[in-house]
C-alpha cells in the first residue's frame, strides 16, 4: 500500500543548515520508520535557503523590459520581474510566457516554470531555484544513507501552475534515485504494441503536495512509502524533458554509496 505523510517537527531552515542532517536528525527524534526506496520530497524553497540562494530585491534595478511587462502584470513586483528575466539567460525577454496574470519563463536547465520558480520570502527577499536540484537531492539522499544505513529516493519539488489555470500544482525540478518516467507497454488484439510515458516524477510531487501545501504550512518534507520502482543513481530531472538545451552539461555518476 503506498502512503504519503509528513515527516513531522522540521524546523525553521536557515541559510547555511544542512538539510540532510537536519532530516535524520528529525527522522531519530520522531522515531520515524525509514525503509528501503522510500522517497522524500523536500520543497525547494527551503533547499534554495539552506544553500544561500537568496536575492534582496533592494538590490535590483529593473529593466524596462521589466517595468513595461509591470504594466500588465501589476500585481508581481517588477524587479522579480527582472529577476525572472535574469533567470531565462535571455535580457530580451523572448524565453518568457506571458498571459494575463501569469509570467512564466524557459530556464537554461529546460525547464519552464512559473516565476522562474522564484519565490518570495519577505518583503525584501526571494529564493531563486536551487543552481542544482540534482546534485542538492543527491546529497540528501547520501546523508540519509550513510546515518541510517537504508537506501531512499528524493525529490526536490517545487510550485507550478499552467496559464489555462487557476491555482498552482506541484512538480519534480530535482531527484536522486527515483526515475524520471514511468514506461509502459501493451498489446492489442493484433499484436500491435504501444508504448506510455508518464512523469512518475511529477505525479509523486503532486501527491506529496497534497500534504505540504503551500506557503507558511511549515511542511517542508514527506515521505512517500510503498512504491514500486527501479532505483537509478543515474536517473536526472533531464531525463523527464521533452527537449535537451543545447548547452546542457550531462552531471557525473552519482555514486550514492561512496
Amino acid at each position: 500500500m503506498i502512503s504519503v505523510e509528513e515527516v513531522p517537527n522540521m524546523p525553521h531552515i536557515n541559510e547555511g543548515n544542512d538539510v540532510g542532517e537536519i532530516i535524520v536528525d528529525v527522522i531519530r527524534k520522531n522515531n520515524i520508520k525509514i525503509i528501503q526506496d522510500d522517497v522524500l520530497c523536500v520543497a525547494s524553497k527551503v533547499i534554495s535557503i539552506a544553500e544561500n540562494n537568496i536575492v534582496n530585491l533592494n538590490d535590483i534595478e529593473p529593466s524596462p523590459l521589466a517595468m513595461s511587462i509591470h504594466k500588465d502584470l501589476q500585481r508581481k513586483d517588477p524587479r522579480v520581474i527582472q529577476l525572472i528575466i535574469d533567470a531565462s539567460g535571455d535580457p530580451s525577454g523572448s524565453r518568457l510566457d506571458l498571459d494575463t496574470n501569469h509570467i512564466s519563463a524557459w530556464l537554461p536547465n529546460g525547464m519552464r516554470l512559473t516565476s522562474a520558480g522564484i519565490d518570495k520570502l519577505n518583503k525584501d527577499n526571494v529564493a531563486l531555484i536551487p543552481k542544482n536540484a540534482d546534485q542538492s537531492a543527491h546529497k540528501i539522499a547520501k546523508i540519509v544513507m550513510n546515518k541510517l544505513g537504508v537506501r531512499i529516493g528524493v525529490l526536490i519539488t517545487d510550485s507550478d501552475g499552467r496559464v489555462e489555470k487557476s491555482a498552482s500544482t506541484q512538480i519534480a525540478i530535482g531527484l536522486h534515485g527515483v526515475p524520471a518516467l514511468r514506461i509502459s507497454e501493451s498489446t492489442d488484439s493484433d499484436g500491435k504494441v504501444s508504448r506510455s510515458e508518464e512523469s512518475y516524477c511529477d505525479l509523486l510531487a503532486a501527491s506529496a503536495a497534497l500534504i505540504m501545501g503551500q506557503r507558511g504550512t511549515n511542511k517542508p518534507v514527506v515521505k512517500i512509502s510503498g512504491l514500486d520502482y527501479e532505483y537509478d543513481t543515474n536517473s536526472k530531472i533531464i531525463d523527464s524533458l521533452s527537449r535537451v538545451p543545447d548547452n546542457y552539461i550531462p552531471m557525473p555518476h552519482l555514486d550514492t554509496e561512496s
